[in-house]
């Protein structure tokens, strides 16, 4: 019976954390930063969990991402994916892909990227984002450091196209972002990610996105935990401002 009770719980925890991530459009390209100076080399992190009885719930993720580095050049390849279901229902289907590219002025960077996803649980049935930036190193010790970023971008999204409700909207966002990641111990570190993206044309019109993740590794692999919160100021169509997600999951280099 507590082992039930137990199950049970844990499902529920799951449902409310795992459900409400994916229904902001900011995602995260640094936490897999770690492949920079290396040459050639390809990282993935995988997150799942399976129900099966009173509550069916397959819940997936994975995010992967393909760096080749040379001189000052660093050209990136990042692909993630999320599958949500349950009792036979498709929840989500959602999945990112970005190309980036970096441009190394000492310890600072000029950049630019392309990017496409879609969010079903928001009814989104793209979002196609362009554009570039420049990120400055205000502090680095060893592996350690803190870095702001200040870009521009045009977004490109389209809701509902099945519905009498289809909404497109198009958009040029100021970015502001802060990226720190710290050791506490040779296995033991941590990161914290913040972006900050504003309407150039309506500044009430913003998104937030903050996540601190925790990494414990394990010879060839890391474990990591993290909490991730999504805001936005303004929904374009009748959808939660905010929600919010804690995830566990392993992070390996193949290569």
């Amino acid at each position: 019976m507590i082992s039930i009770t137990f199950r049970r719980l844990c499902v529920i925890i799951l449902m409310e954390f795992g459900y409400m991530g994916y229904t902001q459009t900011i995602i995260n390209t640094e936490n897999m930063m770690s492949a920079l100076d290396d040459k050639f080399s390809y990282h993935m992190n995988i997150r799942g969990d399976m129900n099966f009885g009173n509550i069916d719930l397959i819940q997936f993720s994975t995010a992967q991402q393909i760096s080749k580095s040379l001189d000052k050049n660093l050209l990136r390849l990042i692909f993630n994916y999320d599958y949500i279901e349950q009792n036979g229902i498709q929840i989500s289907s959602d999945f990112t892909g970005q190309l980036r590219y970096n441009y190394r002025l000492g310890q600072h960077s000029i950049f630019a990227f392309v990017q496409g996803q879609n969010i079903k649980s928001l009814r989104m049935n793209h979002r196609y984002i362009t554009g570039g930036g420049y990120r400055h190193r205000v502090f680095q010790k060893e592996d350690n450091y803190w870095d702001l970023s200040l870009g521009l971008f045009f977004e490109d999204e389209l809701y509902d196209a099945n519905l009498n409700t289809v909404q497109q909207v198009n958009n040029w966002r100021y970015s502001v972002s802060t990226f720190i990641k710290y050791g506490f111990s040779e296995k033991f570190s941590g990161n914290l990610s913040l972006y900050w993206q504003i309407n150039t044309s309506y500044t009430r019109d913003y998104r937030v996105f903050l996540e601190p993740r925790l990494y414990y590794s394990i010879q060839k692999f890391d474990v990591f935990i993290d909490w991730t919160f999504r805001f936005h100021s303004t929904p374009y169509i009748d959808v939660l401002r905010q929600d919010s997600t804690v995830n566990l999951g392993i992070e390996f280099e193949l290569f």
